[in-house]
């Protein structure tokens, strides 16, 4: 055994005497947490629970066991256009009214998203960008969502 090697060896050990915990390792996330996300209809509402499943994992301070309903609308809006009449640029707005049922108690409200994007020219380009633009402010309103719950529980 070289010396390089047994002093690997010696750090890798010392190290994992340390008491070093990572933030997102198994114990956060296997803990008494106990949070399920209803399911959401159509495209957008997947990539929804999606996101609020992924934004849940490691547990909501505050929450040991919950069921999070959501209430989502999509809309569309074209906001530029070329002299000829043809779209440019377009944004997706998703609105998202929650329940969360804790059991003994529950708690509500609303959040949405905006995500702008360019229109592509081809017709094709245009679905893939819009469904990539509705899974973009499908994120960005799962995470006010959580926010949104953490802060009315830490006003409690």
């Amino acid at each position: 055994m070289t010396l390089r090697t047994a002093a690997l060896i010696a750090g890798l050990i010392a190290l994992s005497a340390c008491g070093f915990q990572p933030v997102h390792g198994p114990e956060l996330s296997s803990g008494s947490t106990n949070i399920s996300i209803e399911e959401i209809d159509g495209r957008t509402g997947h990539a929804l629970r999606k996101a609020l499943l992924q934004e849940t994992a490691s547990g909501v301070p505050g929450v040991e066991s919950a069921v999070i309903s959501v209430n989502l609308s999509e809309s569309l809006q074209r906001i530029g256009f070329n002299s000829d009449g043809v779209s440019t640029r377009s944004s997706i707005t998703l609105r998202g009214q929650y329940v969360v049922d804790m059991g003994d108690d529950a708690l509500s409200g609303q959040e949405q998203s905006v995500v702008y994007y360019s229109v592509p020219a081809s017709p094709y380009g245009d679905i893939s960008a819009q469904n990539d633009a509705a899974e973009r402010a499908a994120n960005v309103l799962a995470k006010n969502m959580i926010d949104d719950i953490t802060l009315q529980l830490t006003r409690r």
